[in-house]
């Protein structure tokens, strides 16, 4: 159905009708609200994720997992937090849980400890900030009182529990209603959010539309709009906040004329960097680290806004050769996808035209992996890629320290983006390397900055804060502004921290697209976070094991 500007003032007006009963609703009808919309999702969750895969060109094959991980489990398991926020406002957490500006926010129970394992996380604040401050600076409309509002959710086309999981982020922190405007890449989750949501609809608190560009302009502009959020690119922001993309001598300015001034919050993409800090790592070592920057570069086929693009290596290295090669192979070696985001197979063609890009899987793929040794001032250093290319940046430096200085002023101040940012360090806590580790931690300036792990899992896990790291500029607007997720309601986060082991025994996680049981493992998952059944998770074991 092609959507109208009169469809438009329609669906506002019906919104607006309803926008003070849903501001006065109270916590606990809302977390009814979420538990009615996690059932939903048990009864669509398999054709949710299996219509994702089909539009992807991945439907039965393992990486079919990545669709019910970053669908219906991402949702199931935020929503489930939120409920607990929602029920437990007051006693979630306390000054003694927070420990030197820092506080611990994952694992939280066994089952997570069981699927996650060697996964935690923290959400770390600015070094002024008490410990009253923290709790106190937490809620957001919760704290502070609700207004009635109408929220407008752009959603993003390529991960599809980003406009689930931006949606239900705006309902609790500032309970208005949602006008939830799909990408075209994925409007065929249209129904899919439609039943998930039902209860709310039929209320009248929310609508899923779809539409073109000049529909979506009208969306921005129209009065009865008061807030927005966008996940999508600095661009899009740009053109809607400013009427036209900023040009370079104008970035960073303060006095440039908007022509939408409504509350804006984004969450706008990365060029994520992935630092090799330089150790003595065995040969299997070498081959598992590749298989996790390639895993952060091939996931969704490189069109995640923290897919991995830039690898930071310390030039003569002893592995660095060793490394880079077995990068290299592990893309040669990776299973042909559909290139399925617009303009993106033209994008790929276009970069094998250069002398200095070379493909490492067969030239029959249809879908080619490129790699590039980044020159001065690269295009890609302040662009992301959004495909499956991987560039890799070479450091000189005289030691550790200096290796850990040079590549975090490089990272910091000559890669676009401050979304999130990868380390791989080897033995990262010991006594020698707990320094370096600390020094990347308190001066990366990223959202989330991941130890020995992609930064995406950030994303999964929903009582991290996810969005850029604070103070870009409307004008230089960077990874955006504002956190979504963060199922603890810290209003004022300044990064979220992941770290891992730096190799699992035995076995790839199941997050790996070199790990062929993940479409099982995730179905399965879904299933058991969904209803916490034994027979699921016998079942979820089952899959693991065999």
């Amino acid at each position: 159905m092609t959507v109208s500007t009169l469809d438009v003032d329609r669906y506002i007006s019906t919104l607006r009708l309803n926008s003070k009963s849903f501001s006065e609703i109270s916590n606990e009808a809302l977390a009814i609200m979420f538990e009615e919309s996690i059932q939903n999702i048990k009864n669509i969750a398999y054709f949710w994720a299996t219509i994702g895969a089909d539009n992807k060109g991945i439907k039965d094959t393992i990486a079919e997992g990545e669709e019910w991980l970053g669908g219906p489990f991402a949702s199931t398991i935020a929503l489930q937090y939120y409920i607990e926020y929602l029920t437990s406002y007051n006693s979630t957490i306390s000054e003694e849980d927070i420990d030197q500006n820092k506080i611990h926010v994952f694992p939280n129970k066994r089952i997570e400890k069981l699927l996650f394992p060697f996964i935690k996380a923290d959400v770390h604040f600015h070094k002024n900030m008490s410990n009253t401050d923290i709790l106190n600076a937490r809620g957001f409309g919760n704290r502070l009182g609700f207004k009635k509002g109408i929220t407008l959710i752009l959603g993003a086309g390529n991960v599809s529990s980003i406009p689930l999981l931006d949606t239900i982020f705006d309902m609790v922190v500032n309970r208005h209603c949602v006008l939830l405007k799909l990408n075209p890449v994925n409007e065929y989750l249209k129904p899919v959010f439609e039943q998930v949501f039902e209860n709310f609809i039929n209320n009248g608190f929310m609508i899923v539309t779809t539409g073109n560009v000049d529909i979506s302009s009208y969306m921005t502009k129209h009065t009865g709009i008061t807030n927005m959020h966008l996940t999508g690119s600095d661009i899009t922001y740009e053109n809607i906040v400013y009427g036209s993309t900023l040009k370079e001598k104008d970035k960073g300015k303060k006095t440039l004329p908007k022509v939408n001034k409504k509350p804006f919050t984004t969450e706008l993409g990365n060029v994520t960097p992935f630092i090799i800090h330089p150790g003595t790592w065995s040969s299997s070592e070498i081959k598992y680290q590749a298989r996790k920057i390639v895993t952060a570069k091939l996931n969704n086929n490189g069109f995640n806004c923290i897919a991995a693009q830039v690898v930071v290596l310390p030039k003569d290295w002893k592995h660095t050769d060793k490394l880079v090669s077995a990068i290299k192979n592990q893309l040669s070696n990776e299973k042909d996808r559909l290139a399925y985001y617009p303009k993106s197979s033209e994008t790929l063609n276009s970069l094998k035209e250069s002398e200095y890009i070379t493909q490492e899987n067969d030239l029959t793929c249809s879908t080619p992996h490129l790699t590039k040794d980044l020159e001065l001032n690269d295009y890609f250093e302040q662009n992301e890629v959004w495909s499956s290319t991987l560039f890799f940046k070479y450091i000189e430096y005289s030691d550790e320290s200096d290796f850990v200085a040079k590549s975090i002023n490089y990272v910091n101040n000559h890669v676009w983006g401050n979304l999130g940012a990868a380390v791989l360090i080897k033995r990262h806590n010991n006594k020698t390397n707990k320094v370096h580790t600390d020094k990347y931690i308190e001066k990366l300036n990223y959202g989330t900055v991941a130890i020995n792990e992609w930064p995406a899992l950030g994303f999964i896990i929903p009582t991290m804060p996810w969005g850029g790291f604070p103070g870009n500029k409307d004008s230089d607007i960077q990874s955006g502004q504002g956190y979504v997720h963060n199922a603890y309601f810290f209003e004022s986060p300044l990064k979220g921290v992941l770290y891992s082991k730096f190799k699992l025994p035995f076995v790839d996680p199941v997050w790996f697209t070199s790990n062929k049981k993940g479409k099982k493992v995730f179905k399965r998952l879904t299933y058991y976070q969904i209803d916490n059944s034994k027979l699921n998770l016998v079942k979820l074991i089952f899959s693991a094991l065999i």
